[in-house]
């Protein structure tokens, strides 16, 4: 049963990637996994049930990826830049409406992903800010606690999609641009050379470098 639940949430959230979540009544989600709605109900109690269980389960996903990312890169700044490569591939990957759709219409998933927020990605910019301080990559005098929350406010106005709005670009270029200006307001003389060496040959993050 765990296994048939997991597979089912892993489809159901690659459909809300694709098509958003207001757009994807539980009869269509029903269709676009082949099951019947009888079926879908044995692991789920209603649609904003499901919408929080995928929401969780690509938490958890995130999570694996992003600790792995912190486990096997020492180096501070190439840490960082990982973890945001890994972010923006994600962002190009989900629907435009999806943080829309989640505010407006389920407020308690959107509860869920602000936690998330605030706990373990703030967790995770403050880690690596003592980290690179450490190595002398970020410069010693920054407020680690005011930058990682800085940080997630601009997260915030990605996933808002204003930022989108007002400068006609997609949430993953944007996240593009603010790593850029995350990195180059923290880093040390020595971290900006290394920055600047380490992306010459990467598409991903060279631009504007």
């Amino acid at each position: 049963m765990e296994e048939k639940k997991r597979e089912l949430i892993i489809n159901a959230s690659a459909v809300y990637m694709k098509y958003g979540i207001k757009s994807v009544t539980m009869d269509e989600m029903a269709r676009q996994l082949g099951v019947s709605k009888k079926t879908l109900y044995q692991f789920v109690t209603d649609k904003n049930d499901l919408v929080e269980q995928c929401l969780l389960f690509s938490h958890q996903m995130e999570h694996e990826q992003i600790d792995r990312i912190a486990a096997e890169r020492e180096n501070a700044i190439e840490q960082m830049m990982e973890i945001s490569k890994f972010i923006i591939g994600t962002l190009s990957r989900i629907h435009p409406s999806i943080f829309f759709d989640l505010a407006k219409f389920h407020p308690s998933a959107m509860k869920i992903m602000q936690s998330h927020k605030d706990q373990y990605i703030c967790g995770t910019i403050k880690k690596n800010l003592e980290k690179g301080i450490q190595q002398g990559l970020y410069s010693e005098n920054i407020d680690v606690q005011v930058i990682s929350s800085v940080w997630v406010t601009l997260i915030d106005t990605i996933l808002s999609g204003e930022a989108s709005i007002e400068s006609n670009l997609k949430p993953h270029e944007i996240y593009s641009e603010i790593f850029r200006y995350h990195i180059r307001g923290i880093a040390s003389e020595i971290g900006l050379e290394y920055l600047v060496e380490l992306i010459k040959n990467d598409d991903t993050l060279s631009h504007g470098m």
